[in-house]
């Protein structure tokens, strides 16, 4: 027997059929991720610190992910361009992007024009650490401690100077906020990069300078330079016998934060995956080595935990940011 298919019982099965398995492709194709190749913008040159770090990463996350990792470098006004470009990207997790306090929690308050949203227009997926800043004058500098840098701060009929490797830089806002919390008055004179600033340092042309801890290492063991104090949590294992601001009495436990973001609405569940696998791939030892050689300080969230933590890092850089005044666009 034959049945008879009325059209619009046929347009009926084709609208449900075209409906419904929407949702189930989607999560389909979320629990076979990933199938292709994954790419994280880093959105700073290469060669640079971060570029060495995230590509030190790439070999043991795409073990775990089994697929191939990419590095795309889109660098540029404070690590806006590739964020930009990122936050443009499919929320299907296979664009990441290297974000910063200095393009995520920096950036957006002293920038008058920002090409995104970043509370609104990214997910948080995984940390990396935090990168410990230290306090480094000149070896012929008569503060032998930072208590007696304060005591000589405080104490100066002229403001001290110190350097940082940029208007705008995580380095000038982490200074501004001692400036705040340690009641001392100081002069900012920018750097274009580590390198100059350091060159800076050594030629004795500052008071005192801020650097990544691994920007100064090779020069604290030569003696050319001394570190006051570093911006962390703990002790550096490094530099055991060199205090924590916050043990002075400066309430400033820790340097800027890295990690991976997403563009917004990546399936959770992709995160989550996304999250265990760069957890791994920081543990093995390879990539640990390269962190201890950069002195990071590495800390491991969950992709809630590490969202609140971005969005409390908004706040506090900005709460420094609005009290020192600092802009870019002025």
């Amino acid at each position: 027997m034959k049945h008879q298919i009325s059209r619009r019982t046929l347009i009926a099965g084709v609208t449900a059929g075209a409906l419904l398995p929407l949702s189930s492709l989607t999560q389909a194709q979320s629990t076979a991720y990933p199938n292709r190749p994954v790419k994280i913008i880093m959105p700073w040159a290469a060669g640079g610190g971060g570029d060495v770090l995230v590509r030190a990463m790439t070999s043991a996350l795409a073990q775990r992910l089994g697929q191939p990792v990419v590095v795309e470098n889109r660098p540029g006004a404070i690590g806006t361009i590739g964020s930009q470009a990122a936050a443009r990207s499919a929320a299907d997790g296979y664009t990441l992007v290297y974000g910063t306090a200095d393009s995520h929690s920096i950036a957006p308050h002293i920038l008058k024009s920002i090409p995104y949203d970043s509370r609104k227009e990214f997910t948080a997926v995984a940390p990396i650490g935090f990168t410990p800043l230290a306090l480094v004058v000149h070896s012929s500098h008569p503060a032998k401690s930072f208590s007696q840098f304060l005591q000589m701060a405080k104490q100066a009929k002229q403001a001290l100077t110190y350097g940082s490797w940029g208007q705008g830089s995580s380095g000038q806002i982490t200074m501004e906020a001692l400036k705040q919390k340690a009641k001392i008055d100081l002069l900012h004179a920018p750097y274009n990069g580590t390198a100059p600033l350091m060159q800076g340092t050594l030629a004795n042309q500052l008071d005192c300078a801020i650097v990544p801890v691994l920007v100064a290492d090779q020069h604290v063991k030569a003696g050319s330079v001394r570190m006051l104090a570093v911006t962390a949590r703990e002790r550096l294992a490094a530099f055991p016998d060199v205090p924590l601001m916050k043990e002075v009495g400066v309430e400033i436990d820790m340097g800027p934060w890295l990690g991976f973001l997403a563009p917004a609405g990546t399936p959770s569940d992709v995160v989550e995956k996304l999250n265990a696998a760069i957890a791994a791939s920081i543990a093995e030892p390879q990539v640990a080595e390269v962190m201890k050689k950069m002195t990071m300080v590495i800390d491991k969230m969950s992709p809630s935990e590490y969202q609140k933590f971005v969005n409390s890092e908004f706040d506090r850089w900005g709460a420094y940011i609005r009290t020192a005044g600092v802009s870019l666009d002025q």
